[in-house]
């Protein structure tokens, strides 16, 4: 097991054969690293709409959304959302966890795989990482896995940051920020159409 420290998983994902992406059972991508995947993949996020909503028999398992090279695998860890991420409260499934951990480590035994410090952010169980870790060292003997450990952003922190970058990028290189500002609409529009419902 290997441990990133201050890297964003998102920038490495071509280095990997599988990418696991912990979640809860209620079909949400819609925080941190999961929203990264969710704009940038969005076939992610349509695998986990047409999983059973808010059903418990999900949790502990994984689902695969394969679209070609790297596999992203859709881990079921929490039967909770936060949609308050300012408040201290650790809502993994720490059984969840091992059991998605186990099943990885079958499934994609001889494959590179790549996660964030599954349950750890405040986006997918806000857990202990120390008995997070400790669940992964246990589990994941026999694979080659690394770990992402960094501070993922908020969809409100993500904006002003994309805002932050357009803004300098329309001073420095218009083109190239025309550009920037057309794929980041694109992006929206495809994931408002797959769910009209949830506002990014």
């Amino acid at each position: 097991m290997d441990i990133i420290q201050n890297i964003n998983l998102f920038n490495d994902i071509d280095k990997y054969d599988v990418i696991l992406i912990g979640t809860n059972i209620y079909n949400t991508l819609s925080q941190g690293f999961q929203r990264d995947i969710m704009l940038h993949y969005p076939f992610v996020h349509e695998t986990n709409l047409r999983t059973n909503y808010g059903d418990r028999r999900k949790l502990g398992t994984i689902k695969e959304c394969n679209n070609g090279h790297p596999l992203f695998s859709l881990c079921f860890i929490t039967k909770s959302m936060n949609f308050r991420p300012d408040i201290e409260k650790d809502y993994l499934d720490y059984d969840a966890l091992e059991r998605c951990l186990k099943l990885a480590c079958v499934l994609y035994k001889g494959k590179k795989i790549a996660t964030t410090l599954i349950g750890g952010s405040r986006f997918d169980g806000n857990g202990d990482k120390d008995k997070i870790l400790t669940i992964i060292k246990n589990t994941c003997k026999d694979v080659d896995i690394t770990i992402y450990d960094y501070h993922q952003l908020s969809k409100q922190e993500k904006k002003k940051l994309e805002y932050k970058e357009e803004q300098l990028l329309k001073k420095t290189d218009y083109e190239k920020y025309r550009e920037v500002v057309s794929e980041r609409k694109k992006r929206e529009k495809e994931i408002k159409t797959l769910n009209g419902h949830v506002k990014y």
